[in-house]
């Protein structure tokens, strides 16, 4: 089986859509593209040639014309023709698949209809059988699948895997002391999906199809296991296709493994293109001139708000990273790697309560509160901008509630804008705000 050809035609919104795969190359490719465009519909159909009842169980039967049909072709001489029967109201074929390409293609689907959900099931059914395994040491320690986990996530947590071969299947724990384990399904779900993954690999399918590799990783582990599934496809001679719509592992990809998708009325395409290409078609924005790394989002609005008049040239974004330290670390990377920009094109902007923890570093900025939350809060205790009556008070939890509780229940129940609550700190600071401006309109402005 080296070449993989499938025709859609007239099935949900696709009129049609010619895909093909040369399945000699051994090799990542990666699909990208809009929402709706009928990535999942791909898979589907590819999932439905080792498993004729997929659209049945995965699909509303309405997708579905009487002109239906998709045209699988085998080593561009074997054709399987599945057409529309309304006896069955979904696509149907007479003959019989062969068993080697039925073993050959494995397909993995996004919640709730990928293998891996199914197994959730099956492991707890065995659980008892995977405990006598444990006791007795009747297990293998998988090195493969150690050192893939343990590179993905850079850690060693994993150097107690265990493999345990059970009814003819593989099954995976982590051995804790006293006979004590971590079943697969009990690990994280992006650590649950890489073994998962690391399965399939094994069976030495020549194609693998999976559907939305990115939505149980973070970002290091997206990156981290493409490097490796790049080298394991050329190891075991297999070809690995996926959806994606990560940023982070689009920019890890070579440039023949990214494709990018698309839907004109009703015919679809896939074509090789570039991270750049298909970064500015999917989120609407390239480079930019200037960026801002923040705590949240509160800031990043308040910036934004302060700004909202001014005659700005420059090309700027505001981040919202995720606390201080963190700000502060991405932004000491960038000096090294240049993630963003140069040096000089990125700044942190940071509340006034860590300004004794970072004074003094370079390219930090902060704001002349301890932070919109901390000080609307203080105004609010003085009586102040807002009072809560006893009833309301109890009404939306505020007894022992933090500053940022009452910021989020100001705005959720509509009783300030954030709007009024910016002019309203504004007015307590007018010097300071000013002298804030002007520093970021300085960094906008070089």
């Amino acid at each position: 089986m080296l070449h993989f050809k499938v025709e859609i035609t007239n099935v949900q919104h696709i009129k049609n859509f010619p895909f093909e795969l040369d399945l000699s190359e051994n090799k990542l490719k990666a699909i990208a593209g809009k929402n709706g465009v009928g990535k999942t519909l791909l898979f589907k159909a590819i999932q439905n040639l080792i498993t004729s009842n997929t659209f049945a169980n995965t699909s509303n039967k309405h997708i579905f014309h009487t002109s239906s049909q998709i045209i699988y072709t085998i080593n561009q001489d074997n054709n399987y023709i599945f057409n529309y029967n309304p006896l069955v109201e979904t696509l149907d074929f007479k003959g019989s698949i062969e068993e080697t390409i039925q073993k050959n293609i494995n397909v993995e689907l996004p919640i709730p209809f990928g293998e891996r959900f199914k197994q959730f099931q099956r492991l707890s059914e065995i659980d008892q059988d995977i405990r006598r395994g444990i006791i007795s040491h009747q297990f293998n320690k998988p090195t493969e699948l150690i050192e893939l986990l343990n590179f993905i996530y850079d850690t060693n947590r994993f150097d107690n895997l265990v493999e345990l071969e059970l009814r003819k299947k593989k099954y995976y724990a982590i051995v804790l002391p006293d006979n004590y384990y971590i079943r697969e399904d009990y690990l994280s779900s992006g650590e649950y999906f890489i073994i998962s993954i690391y399965k399939l690999i094994q069976s030495r399918c020549k194609l693998i199809a999976i559907d939305e590799i990115d939505i149980s990783l973070d970002a290091m582990a997206q990156v981290r296991l493409i490097e490796k599934l790049r080298t394991m496809a050329s190891q075991y001679e297999i070809n690995l296709l996926f959806t994606t719509h990560s940023l982070g592992l689009m920019k890890t990809l070579q440039s023949d493994e990214l494709y990018y998708m698309e839907l004109d009325n009703g015919m679809c395409t896939l074509e090789n293109k570039s991270y750049n290409y298909i970064k500015s078609l999917l989120y609407g924005f390239v480079d930019y001139d200037k960026y801002f790394l923040v705590e949240d989002d509160v800031l990043k609005e308040f910036i934004e708000y302060i700004l909202r008049e001014e005659k700005i040239f420059a090309k700027y974004i505001i981040l919202p990273i995720g606390g201080a330290d963190n700000v502060v670390k991405l932004m000491e990377r960038n000096h090294i790697k240049q993630i963003f920009s140069q040096s000089e094109n990125v700044i942190s902007v940071l509340d006034g309560d860590v300004k004794e923890a970072h004074f003094g570093k370079n390219n930090i900025l902060f704001l002349p509160y301890e932070s919109i939350e901390k000080d609307l809060y203080g105004y609010i205790k003085q009586g102040a901008f807002i009072t809560f009556t006893p009833e309301e008070t109890k009404k939306y939890n505020l007894e022992s509630a933090k500053e940022k509780t009452f910021y989020k229940v100001i705005i959720r129940e509509q009783l300030k804008s954030k709007e009024d609550i910016f002019d309203f700190l504004i007015s307590k600071k007018l010097t300071e705000v000013e002298q804030f401006k002007t520093t970021i309109l300085s960094f906008l402005n070089v």
